[in-house]
């Protein structure tokens, strides 16, 4: 169970979050610490470790992908220039999710039996019809664009080249998409259900769709690789996926849920510091069981380090 207590860097993280959606408390409950921590920042170790291994398992990617230049009848010099990119957003996408995703994992088995039985909210219900817009565009949308350049021009390796870039990046969103929507609830009360359903709603806007569809632009300083006439083309598509992303931002930026009321952990005395509350005493609060306060080896009296000067709720 060692291994499951939250840091002190993701207790003072996980207040943080929660401080920016209008809860302020000393030290949050061990589930929302250990949900939370590494959201705002904690464990950055844990994601860079795995961006390292993908990292490198995606410049190997690249260059086998470029390799396919040597097959009969493929012009190299017509393959898509984006495929660094690419390679590059998936492994800074697998590094984010696998991250989470095991940080959850570990959430939910330290709940056990005490985990609330609910259902998962509708996945249409959790972005607006910008973001799903966006998903439209830039998959459906850029694999029309693809295949008009495969059929009706001589360009078919730039076609094939780039349309093969997007269909893996189709699959990495779809399973960070599928990952976020199919999650199982990980809550014990209803605060911590009301956190999950908040994460959930953040979690998907991670998965930034609009994204693959910008490294096809570095292909517009190359242009005689797309067939001509095409990269006005090329250049709005991009734009409109971009586009209809940053509206649902917007749009969720102004429609953020609150979170009701109830106890989130042991409450700060300082309504405007959250985050550099001092533990006064080794008292442990009901909602603090495992002693948060002195997890990763600190002491009471010991400050919880802010990672902000201040914190100022929505």
């Amino acid at each position: 169970m060692g291994a499951q207590v939250p840091t002190r860097a993701e207790v003072a993280q996980a207040a943080v979050w929660l401080c920016r959606h209008g809860v302020r408390v000393r030290v949050p409950t061990r589930l929302l610490a250990t949900r939370l921590g590494m959201r705002g920042g904690a464990r950055p170790q844990a994601v860079l470790g795995r961006l390292a291994v993908l990292y490198l398992a995606g410049t190997a990617g690249a260059l086998g992908y470029q390799c396919l230049q040597y097959l009969p009848g493929v012009r190299g010099v017509e393959m898509t220039d984006s495929k660094v990119a690419y390679f590059l957003l998936f492994a800074i996408q697998g590094a984010i999710w696998s991250a989470l995703r095991q940080r959850d994992r570990k959430a939910a088995a330290a709940l056990g039996a005490r985990a609330l039985d609910r259902p998962r909210p509708p996945w249409h219900a959790l972005r607006s019809g910008w973001y799903f817009a966006s998903v439209v565009v830039t998959f459906a949308g850029g694999a029309a664009l693809g295949a008009t350049m495969f059929f009706t021009t001589g360009y078919r390796t730039y076609a094939w080249s780039w349309l093969g870039l997007l269909a893996m990046g189709t699959v990495v969103f779809g399973a960070a998409f599928a990952g976020v929507v199919r999650r199982p609830v990980i809550a014990e009360d209803e605060p911590s259900l009301a956190v999950d359903a908040v994460l959930r709603i953040e979690d998907l806007s991670l998965t930034l769709p609009a994204i693959y569809a910008f490294p096809v632009l570095t292909d517009l300083v190359t242009p005689h690789r797309q067939p001509p006439g095409f990269a006005p083309w090329l250049a709005g598509y991009a734009a409109l996926a971009i586009a209809l992303q940053v509206v649902d931002a917007i749009i969720h930026g102004r429609r953020r849920p609150a979170l009701p009321d109830g106890d989130y952990g042991v409450p700060s005395p300082d309504p405007q510091f959250a985050q550099t509350a001092v533990n006064r005493s080794p008292r442990r609060h009901p909602s603090d069981p495992d002693g948060l306060r002195d997890a990763g080896g600190g002491r009471p009296g010991d400050r919880i380090p802010p990672t902000r000067p201040r914190c100022r709720p929505d």
